[in-house]
């Protein structure tokens, strides 16, 4: 993944309201971004991963909060592609903490760390010999 996700926003980055501390339209195009480039890395993977995000969001806008349940159904499709990731998401983009947003942008490092664990552990088999000795690979 080409994208440097943020996995490590503090209250006190929130309290002096830095650049981590806020959560706005770079963030949500970073996820956004993010899910895509992997969309295509795990359809080349044969693993398809669902999720259509917009990611042209602009500085200084504010979408409305039915589109940032969109947004997070979405980050929760992602999740829901694969089964060992238990991410804690929030259930509702209201009250949205930093923590909830951390463990948004992480949910995409460890959806990339499967992949390329798949990758690593990808077996070949012909069809002479697949399942010869009673293991299916």
């Amino acid at each position: 993944m080409t994208i440097q996700m943020i996995t490590d926003r503090t209250l006190g980055d929130v309290l002096s309201q830095n650049e981590k501390g806020t959560f706005n339209a770079s963030d949500l195009n970073r996820v956004s971004t993010a899910a895509e480039e992997l969309r295509l890395i795990g359809i080349d993977a044969g693993y398809p991963i669902v999720g259509t995000f917009r990611r042209d969001y602009m500085v200084g806008e504010i979408p409305l909060l039915e589109k940032m349940e969109y947004y997070l159904s979405q980050v929760h499709k992602c999740q829901n592609c694969f089964f060992d990731l238990r991410i804690p998401l929030p259930h509702t983009m209201d009250g949205l903490d930093y923590m909830a947003v951390n463990n948004m942008e992480r949910l995409f490092v460890e959806i990339e760390k499967s992949i390329q664990q798949m990758h690593e552990t990808k077996r070949f088999c012909g069809t002479t010999t697949c399942g010869k000795g009673g293991d299916l690979y």
